[in-house]
């Protein structure tokens, strides 16, 4: 390994962003959950370290290669979690959705009019959530946009309504970076 004497050098912070990042838009993927952050997080660093050997400073700089690494240990995941959802465990019987089924006491009706919201939840990587959450967003959001200014709240409600129209889109994208901060430092947005 040419210029880079240790692993280490390899999986620096710049490394440590881009597998966040890649780790954040493979989990609102089908396939994947939010669950499986960490797991992707922890897979996609160990792959960019046994790569790290690899570096070739004359061929390309340092955050090039871990950009390509990391690109490639996606694509992995992405081909082995395809494959997965293709090949059938042993012993798992493959049906049709479209498929009537017999309900006792009740008419004949497809096996994909029975499927739970767990378990539609659960292939699309999906949660929902419960009243008592649905309503404490609510009130935080409403809290986060209360402590607006009232020229950003202004900007934010007419958003809400449709009715931005009247306002410059320069306006609307320097409103929508700084109501988008207050709303991250509330707790909102990515995790």
């Amino acid at each position: 390994m040419s210029g880079v004497s240790h692993w280490h050098h390899v999986y620096n912070e710049y490394a440590r962003t881009v597998i966040r990042v890649k780790a954040r838009q493979l989990v609102r993927r089908p396939g994947f959950s939010r669950s499986d952050r960490e797991d992707i997080e922890q897979e996609l660093a160990a792959h960019l370290i046994l790569q790290a050997e690899k570096f070739d400073a004359g061929r390309a700089s340092l955050s090039t290669f871990i950009a390509r690494v990391i690109d490639s240990a996606v694509a992995m995941l992405l081909r082995e979690r395809g494959r997965l959802k293709r090949t059938p465990a042993d012993g798992v019987e493959i049906q049709s959705l479209e498929v009537m089924i017999e309900q006792p006491g009740e008419p004949a009706t497809k096996l994909g009019a029975t499927i739970s919201s767990a378990d539609l939840e659960r292939r699309t990587g999906g949660a929902s959530k419960s009243d008592r959450q649905i309503f404490e967003d609510a009130q935080a959001f409403d809290s986060a946009l209360d402590s607006l200014p009232s020229d950003l709240r202004e900007v934010c409600r007419r958003m809400m309504g449709g009715s931005e129209q009247d306002l410059s889109r320069r306006k609307v994208k320097a409103a929508m970076g700084a109501i988008r901060k207050r709303f991250e430092r509330a707790g909102f947005g990515e995790k």
